[in-house]
């Protein structure tokens, strides 16, 4: 009979290239009575297994001698919240300098075991872990199903009991705050750790965030700069984070491409370079992006992590800065990947013809514009609606290439990043002069029809103004301004009649999970959710959830 132990339900992937390794770690797992425990012996095969089951348990080798280490698989499930809340991933490693890459990466994981290591040293990490996990169980629960407002509620019950665990339950409500919306109650619990501990770093940044959440920018980049400042702050990756979108909020986007370069100074990471590389194209800083992609490129190949986006953006810019032939090499080089992503096609087209102008293949150009065309299936506020454009304008066609514009900027006419792609796209085609019109002009034709839904509304014609706002979506689905103004008002419509209205609570609730699919983790859109909490709450009848 199978001997019962703290352990015996945990359900484990070991990951490890090495099969003389993967059997002694799954050895010692099983010795701590875990009765399930898989392996992999790489990270492609691991990806599988993880959408395939779910674990409580991964013990992951951080030098698997393929193109995707530890770190890049963990950070890859966590961005694509592939594990579950009370997953426990712990690196496995024979370099002491992993705690470096630990510390200066996006996720960190739960713990991890220097190599050589026995059974009873993954059994002190497990219990610690297993520990911590029981304490704040009720809050992880709530997190799982996505109830904030019991999660907050977990975490004062944590808070009152005053304990060891005194300071990560008071970081957690912080987080939960930030994620409800309520900045200014995370931003005073942040300020009242920093009052008894001044050196807390999570303290630090949290402060900084919720700054920035309550749209406190200035505020946000002094407190994100005091971070980088300090001693330790230099490799502190959130305070850049903070800093460059308080920069972009600011309208100095080139202040935070500069900042982002710094960051990718401290860590030369994959990510942190793709950032940078959009970033400086957006801004039409086409050698830094060059330079910034050609590297993302490198450290990528082959890796989960690779994104066809990077060859496109590399290409793009390729083509921008007078380089066609570079660029339709690389775009030849690239086929088979390209290939392999049909959602790509019409952009890497739209190159392909800037290109073929560029290098005086006029004809082969217009097939490739028109091949584009024929897979674009409806403009965007997106790159490769911009990057169709450019084919069209490079091939001759303005009035299309104008129009795809126009339409790239009313499809999202409060988005800055895609008013800073439009621009770069007129200027580089010679047509700079015709900016304002473009782009303006766009922009305030959209704002014409928000700003006439929500005189409907003032005026009291509500089911106009919600006829008049939906007609909007209508035509531009993905708009994120008109999205918002959306969901408002319907929440506004609805605290009117003060009672329930299932089809325009549905309603609500699909422009939110929309707006968090567009634009997630924004701030504006976090302000939402709150208000639309806050407006069920009124409703004289229970909603379903």
């Amino acid at each position: 009979m199978a001997i019962e132990t703290p352990f015996s339900k945990l359900q484990a992937l070991v990951v490890d290239d090495s099969p003389a390794q993967l059997s002694t770690l799954r050895g010692q797992l099983q010795m701590l009575g875990i009765k399930r425990v898989d392996g992999a012996s790489h990270a492609d095969d691991a990806l599988r297994q993880v959408r395939a089951g779910k674990y409580n348990l991964i013990l992951c080798d951080y030098n698997l001698n393929h193109r995707t280490d530890g770190q890049q698989l963990f950070e890859y499930l966590r961005d694509n919240n592939l594990l579950a809340p009370d997953c426990l991933f712990f690196m496995v490693t024979a370099e002491n300098a992993y705690a470096n890459v630990a510390a200066a990466s996006e996720h960190k994981p739960d713990a991890y075991l220097l190599k050589p290591f026995t059974a009873a040293d993954v059994e002190e990490r497990l219990k610690a872990a297993a520990e911590r996990r029981k304490v704040f169980e009720p809050v992880t629960a709530a997190l799982g199903r996505n109830d904030l407002p019991a999660a907050l509620a977990a975490a004062d019950q944590l808070l009152q009991k005053k304990d060891r665990w005194q300071l990560q339950a008071q970081q957690q409500k912080a987080q939960i705050l930030l994620g409800l919306g309520r900045h200014a109650d995370a931003r005073a619990l942040y300020q009242a750790a920093l009052d008894e501990r001044p050196q807390l770093v999570w303290a630090q940044i949290g402060l900084a965030r919720s700054l920035k959440a309550g749209n406190l920018f200035e505020e946000a980049r002094q407190q994100a700069q005091k971070i980088i400042d300090s001693p330790d702050g230099q490799r502190n990756l959130a305070a850049y984070d903070v800093l460059a979108e308080s920069l972009e909020a600011l309208g100095d986007a080139h202040g935070a491409q500069a900042v982002l370069r710094d960051a990718v100074a401290a860590v030369p990471s994959a990510r942190r370079q793709r950032m940078l590389a959009e970033a400086a194209f957006r801004n039409g800083a086409h050698e830094t992006a060059m330079d910034a992609m050609a590297k993302v490129l490198k450290a990528t190949q082959g890796a989960l992590t690779a994104q066809p986006q990077d060859t496109l953006t590399l290409a793009q810019a390729m083509v921008d800065s007078g380089q066609a032939p570079q660029a339709l090499a690389l775009l030849d080089q690239s086929n088979a990947k390209l290939a392999a992503a049909p959602q790509v096609e019409s952009v890497a087209l739209a190159i392909r013809a800037q290109a073929l102008v560029a290098t005086g293949d006029a004809d082969g150009a217009q097939k490739a514009v028109a091949r584009a065309r024929e897979t674009l299936r409806v403009a965007k506020a997106d790159f490769a609606t911009v990057a169709l454009a450019k084919a069209e304008l490079a091939a001759g066609n303005e009035e299309a290439g104008l129009q795809l514009l126009s339409a790239a900027v009313s499809a999202d006419h409060e988005n800055p990043r895609v008013k800073q792609l439009v621009r770069n796209a007129l200027r580089v085609a010679g047509h700079e002069a015709k900016t304002d019109s473009i782009v303006e002009s766009a922009a305030a034709g959209l704002q014409v029809r928000v700003v006439g839904a929500k005189t409907l509304f003032r005026d009291s014609r509500i089911d106009e103004a919600l006829a008049a706002i939906e007609a909007a979506l209508a035509d531009f689905p993905d708009n994120t301004g008109v999205l918002l103004q959306a969901a408002q008002m319907h929440c506004m419509a609805l605290r009117l009649k003060k009672q329930a209205n299932p089809p325009m609570v549905e309603r609500v609730r699909l422009y939110l999970s929309r707006l968090d699919r567009l634009m997630p983790g924004n701030d504006r859109v976090t302000q939402m959710q709150r208000y639309f909490r806050e407006t069920l709450a009124t409703l004289s009848e229970p909603v379903p959830a």
